[in-house]
């Protein structure tokens, strides 16, 4: 079972009961840091930034753009300790910088992607931004504990992820804020299915909240757009 959101396009012929596919935030332990007083603390941990208009406005395309069953609610947040994440094939986790996991959530983490899972890592850049530990190494770091076996490597324009749906033709885009080179990290299993794809010095989800807004450029958002529904597929896929 999968599950999305939307913020709407025109959903009146929405009346299907059961989707194809829900889109599943993941709540997890995050550490805390300057940055996220007074505006997250306690109300909005990273996690949770852009929810629910970034999960709404994907899940809404996702039905406009494939035809992919769902339905406005076909989005929820679910516990990474909880046994529930092993319903959802498909799992969003933000500012993955700020983990902080307990021995119960790296035992699903791990779970979890050796039983097929796909994660979506996003919103995490380079330490110089936040005056912290580098972002891309607290994922590796909390990836290796749970799957020692598996390496998070660059992968590059010529991966079948980013041609699974859109014909992605360049990598290159700005991201939302600061001065940084997107690149994208990923983790396979044995047979080289991809089960973790990460924006690191991106924020697709922001791209996904503000294009409603109208306040970022189209040329960046449509491809975070056609990012988000690339990945989409490829884990419905494989």
């Amino acid at each position: 079972m999968f599950t999305a959101a939307l913020a709407p396009p025109a959903i009146s012929d929405w009346s299907e009961p059961d989707p194809e596919f829900v889109f599943a935030r993941l709540a997890c332990s995050n550490r805390e840091s300057w940055m996220h007083w007074p505006n997250y603390w306690p109300d909005n941990p990273p996690w949770h930034h852009d929810f629910p208009s970034s999960d709404e406005f994907l899940v809404g395309l996702l039905h406009e753009l494939t035809g992919v069953r769902v339905t406005p609610n076909s989005y929820k947040i679910v516990q990474l300790s909880s046994d529930e994440v092993f319903k959802y094939p498909f799992l969003y986790l933000s500012e993955p910088g700020f983990l902080k996991l307990n021995d119960k959530e790296i035992k699903n983490l791990g779970e979890y992607i050796r039983r097929g899972g796909f994660i979506m890592a996003d919103d995490f850049r380079t330490a110089a931004y936040l005056h912290g530990p580098e972002e891309l190494e607290v994922l590796r770091y909390y990836l290796k504990r749970a799957l020692p076996e598996r390496e998070l490597v660059q992968i590059d324009l010529s991966h079948p992820i980013f041609h699974s749906f859109f014909d992605i033709h360049t990598l290159k885009m700005n991201p939302p804020y600061g001065d940084f080179v997107p690149q994208f990290w990923g983790m396979s299993d044995e047979h080289g299915n991809l089960q973790v794809i990460a924006n690191y010095n991106n924020d697709i989800g922001d791209f996904w909240k503000y294009l409603d807004h109208g306040d970022k450029p189209l040329k960046d958002s449509s491809q975070a757009i056609r990012l988000g529904i690339n990945y989409i597929v490829y884990a419905m896929t494989h």
